[in-house]
């Protein structure tokens, strides 16, 4: 299965979450790049091509604030900075409360610029969750607020609850047309309505942090201890490896429900599976990562973006290899316990393909031989563990009804 690339609808460009997260990747490249250059040339002052990698794409949004102009001056010199970039985004923040669309976007990147640099905290999550809200929230208000200055019969089943009636007349949302503004509402109340929730997990599943420098420690099985006479470089120990690892896993988990963070989980999952290329559960989280994804996919079908139904079938697709790479992993005459999630969820994802089949334009043929794969793999897991015997009936069912339309076809 070739991996397609994904085309966002553009009449939705303030909802294309693959499209800002390539713009974050930009941003962190360059930030690389300006701090290599900076360590050639240390007393060679120099200013950044790119405004979000020292942060004055937020300057003018707080111009006579000296704190503002101070946290720009830090992320100048090291815009790996994350407490500097993080005081930058609250203090913009607190000093204005009418920000425009633009100025929220900014502070989105900005705040996700941390998280892409894998320095991961609850702390940081929060920030990213706030402004991906205030985002969206903005994002509705002037499409709701527009609609009603028309007040045109488009306006019948949107909700226009707690709207705020300030003027947004010189805001432009880069939307041209009421069905597309419609459709944006409804993905930025779907998102919004999750936030909370992610807020909750932040709070009670993310207690801990992650830092590059321990990611780069786990790849690589060294990390540098300083002393009297200088660095020196010794091995990490099992027990933190396995530390490491789990946080790094509790992170994915938490990453994969934000659409403005996903590829930063797949990055991080990628990086798990250079530890050792024999483990399944880097795989995994990129599968569910995946799932995720195509979740978000058909909730913009759901909620009016027709174009989004081409990318449902090309993002399936990486969560199937994902699973399949895991699965010949693990072994079908012993399993272990541990290889219950690489069973069963792809069982679950062979199910998710049939029950959205048409959705996906999916072949019944096709369809046929992955959910038989899928039953495959449950009956391995149900000889573990016989909780599993009623998805196992589901890829049954499956199957017969897909041999009974084959049936009828001839």
């Amino acid at each position: 299965m070739a991996a397609a690339e994904l085309v966002e609808n553009p009449k939705t460009p303030n909802v294309n979450f693959i499209g800002i997260q390539k713009q974050i990747a930009d941003i962190i490249k360059d930030i690389k790049n300006h701090k290599k250059k900076h360590k050639l040339h240390k007393f060679v002052s120099s200013k950044a091509d790119n405004p979000h990698i020292d942060g004055r794409i937020l300057q003018n949004e707080a111009p006579d604030n000296k704190e503002v102009l101070k946290m720009i001056k830090h992320l100048d010199k090291d815009p790996t900075n994350a407490l500097a970039r993080l005081r930058l985004v609250n203090i913009v923040m607190a000093d204005r409360k009418d920000l425009h669309l633009d100025a929220l976007l900014n502070l989105m990147l900005q705040s996700s610029i941390p998280i892409y640099l894998c320095d991961i905290s609850p702390t940081f999550l929060q920030l990213v969750v706030f402004t991906y809200r205030a985002y969206l929230e903005r994002l509705a208000n002037i499409h709701k607020h527009k609609m009603m200055a028309i007040r045109s019969e488009e306006l019948k089943h949107v909700n226009m609850s707690g709207i705020d009636m300030s003027d947004h007349e010189d805001e432009d949302a880069h939307v041209r047309d009421i069905a597309s503004a419609k459709t944006e509402i409804q993905i930025a109340e779907s998102l919004i309505e999750q936030c909370e929730t992610v807020l909750n997990n932040i709070k009670t599943r993310m207690t801990i942090t992650l830092s590059g420098e321990e990611i780069e420690e786990l790849i690589t099985g060294t990390q540098s201890k300083s002393s009297f006479f200088g660095f020196s470089q010794e091995e990490v120990s099992p027990n933190k490896q396995n530390m490491i690892i789990s946080k790094a896993v509790k992170a994915i988990e938490l990453l994969k429900q934000i659409p403005l963070l996903q590829d930063a989980g797949l990055e991080l999952a990628k990086q798990l599976g250079r530890v050792d290329n024999k483990l399944t559960y880097p795989l995994v989280m990129e599968g569910r990562i995946q799932m995720q994804a195509l979740k978000f996919q058909q909730m913009r079908v759901e909620s009016g973006d027709r174009a989004a139904r081409e990318n449902m079938a090309p993002v399936y697709n990486r969560a199937v290899v994902a699973y399949r790479k895991a699965l010949k992993l693990t072994s079908k005459s012993s399993p272990r316990k541990a290889d219950l999630p690489v069973l069963t969820e792809f069982g679950n994802l062979t199910h998710y393909g049939f029950v959205h089949r048409d959705l996906m334009r999916f072949t019944e043929d096709g369809m046929k031989t992955l959910v038989q794969l899928g039953k495959e793999s449950v009956d391995v897991a149900v000889t573990i563990d016989d909780s599993f015997e009623p998805l196992q009936k589901r890829l049954e069912n499956s199957l017969s009804q897909l041999n009974e339309t084959e049936e009828h076809v001839f």
